[in-house]
């Protein structure tokens, strides 16, 4: 490498430190915003059903991530044709992965719920140049109602869902607004690709034919487990919706949603087995348990504290984890005492997830 290579390398190294500094940043902390917001439950109470059907909540988590210099100049230097202003400013802010955003839901039918909501999002615009391709077999497309979206098939069986996307509003202005990369993709189809980057393995690299194979087999393997788990999730809300039960029942998954419907409050799928935990701990194991302790004035009381002290209203799980523990109060002051206590308890841990640990600082 030349004197002059070594100048123009340091001079867009310092240039794309700066686009991180202005634009990528400000942009990586605008979309986790966003996907905050769509972690919570109540954001996809729209999309429940009916009452007494547990709101479907299906971001298992969100992570992103911006590209390190080196590679970004590795994959300038590997695709000249892409790229051909090469270690120039121009090439990283075409860069459409420079930005990287990857959304994880539970199960394959969240797939269909996600794209719904990034197609009709007034938060992000799709790219029309680079449109959304769905990597998975093109039955699995049509089951899940993503045969709008391109199709492809990874030779190593990789399945996820890859949106290419931008702000609509954002603090970068619009001309420098970056398109970044969004994946979509179910918890087994993250183990899968987390596997296959441990592996290191890339289509077309030198590997045996029977490693190949096992590769294939493998995720033929968890795309199977993958639907059976939808299964199970559809035939669950299907078993939900169609709930009956008596005063005597005990509390369970089946018809807790509905319990908790008759007292004015939803719930999402996630906090189910949380709550049935929280009541069963304190005593409250059958629906008149329940029916006996969720009396209006205690609602009211609970979410008239939480107002006075925290400023906002209770969620669902607040509202129940309260329940449980003012159970077998032996008066109202003693309950008010106990759903302060709560309060405290709920702050305290809040405070404490929210430090750093030592492997963050």
């Amino acid at each position: 490498m030349t004197t002059e290579d070594v100048q123009q390398l340091d001079l867009f190294l310092a240039a794309y430190q700066q686009y991180v500094r202005e634009v990528l940043k400000p942009s990586q902390t605008e979309v986790m915003c966003y996907l905050g917001e769509r972690q919570q439950p109540s954001y996809w109470s729209r999309h429940r059903q009916r009452i007494g059907v547990p709101i479907p909540s299906p971001i298992h988590s969100a992570t992103s991530r911006i590209k390190r210099p080196e590679q970004v100049v590795d994959k300038i230097l590997r695709k000249p044709d892409t790229f051909p202003a090469g270690l120039r400013g121009n090439s990283f802010r075409a860069m459409d992965d420079a930005l990287g955003v990857r959304v994880v839901v539970y199960f394959l039918s969240h797939l269909t719920l996600i794209d719904r909501e990034i197609h009709d999002s007034q938060e992000l615009e799709v790219s029309r140049d680079e449109p959304p391709v769905a990597y998975m077999s093109a039955n699995a497309t049509r089951v899940l109602s993503l045969d709008h979206l391109d199709q492809s098939e990874k030779e190593s069986g990789y399945s996820s869902v890859h949106y290419t996307v931008r702000l609509r509003r954002s603090s970068v202005p619009e001309p420098d607004r970056p398109w970044f990369e969004l994946q979509v993709r179910t918890l087994a189809q993250e183990l899968w690709s987390e596997i296959e980057h441990h592996l290191g393995y890339k289509p077309g690299k030198a590997v045996s034919v029977a490693a190949r194979r096992q590769l294939q087999i493998l995720s033929l393997q968890l795309s199977a487990i993958d639907e059976h788990f939808n299964f199970l999730y559809e035939e669950l809300n299907r078993f939900q919706q169609e709930v009956s039960y008596r005063g005597t029942d005990p509390l369970n998954v089946e018809n807790l949603p509905s319990v908790l419907g008759e007292i004015g409050m939803a719930c999402a799928q996630r906090d189910i087995n949380n709550i049935i935990k929280f009541l069963y701990s304190r005593g409250v194991e059958t629906v008149n348990d329940l029916r006996r302790l969720a009396t209006p004035r205690r609602l009211d009381m609970i979410r008239n504290t939480f107002l006075s002290v925290t400023g906002r209203p209770p969620v669902s799980l607040e509202v129940v984890a309260t329940l449980a523990a003012i159970s077998g109060a032996e008066s109202e002051a003693v309950e008010t005492e106990r759903i302060r206590s709560q309060i405290a308890y709920r702050g305290a841990w809040d405070e404490i997830r929210s430090k750093p640990s030592q492997e963050e600082t």
